[in-house]
This record gives structure tokens, sequence and C-alpha cells, in this order.
């Protein structure tokens, strides 16, 4: 129990690095005129990569030879994660007419458990 509880810490934090990539290149892309949904994609995109690497190295020590297993897997769930991400802001600011600066906020308590969970049973599972 406490390595799962080790591992949902570290991946909070890693989560914060991807969390502060992805928002900062979507409210850039938000200064510049650029469509909320297309600036979404664009953060999601970009911070997959260090997550990826973070993830698999340091929150679940995934070892061994199974990178692309865990890279296919990784993508199909982030992957996952971006069109939740994109339905709900669609939601939230075209039908709820909520801000585009506060419903990426919203969206992280729906994507950060989903792809934890994901993470930890799919991708990166240890045998």
């Amino acid at each position: 129990m406490q390595k799962l509880i080790q591992q949902f810490i570290k991946f909070g934090f890693v989560g914060c690095i991807n969390t502060a990539t992805s928002l900062a290149v979507y409210y850039i892309l938000l200064f510049f005129s650029v469509h909320y949904l297309f600036a979404s994609v664009s953060g999601y995109v970009l911070s997959s990569v260090v997550g990826f690497i973070l993830n698999k190295l340091w929150v679940f020590q995934a070892k061994g030879t199974k990178t692309v297993q865990e890279t296919v897997r990784y993508y199909i769930v982030y992957g996952c994660a971006l069109l939740i991400n994109l339905c709900m802001m669609y939601f939230l600011v075209d039908i709820l007419t909520i801000s585009d600066k506060l419903a990426p906020l919203i969206t992280l308590c729906v994507t950060v458990p989903f792809n934890f969970v994901m993470s930890k049973l799919w991708v990166f599972k240890s045998k």
C-alpha cells in the first residue's frame, strides 16, 4: 500500500510538471488567439514526451525491453485522456459557457486519475 501511495505522489509531481508545461503552452496560444481546442491539443502533445520518460523511469520504475509496448500503450492512454479532455473542454466552454481559462483546470479532476490508473494497471504494469 505504501508503494502505491509513493507512486501516486510521484505521479502527481510528474503530473504537475506536465500540467505546467501543457497549461503554459495552452495559455500562450490563447494569448495569440489560437482556438482553445487546438491550444489544448498542442499542450498535451508537447508535455507527453517528458511525462512518458519520467513515469517510466521514476514513478513506475519500469525496466527492461518493453519500451515499444509501453510507448504504444502510453500514447493510447494519453490519446484517450486527450479525447476526454477535448470533450469536456467543448462541453464546459461551448455548452456550459465556462471560461476557456478555467475549463482546463476542471478537466484535470478527471484526466489525472484516469492517467494514473491506466498507467499503473496497463502501461507500466509490473509482473
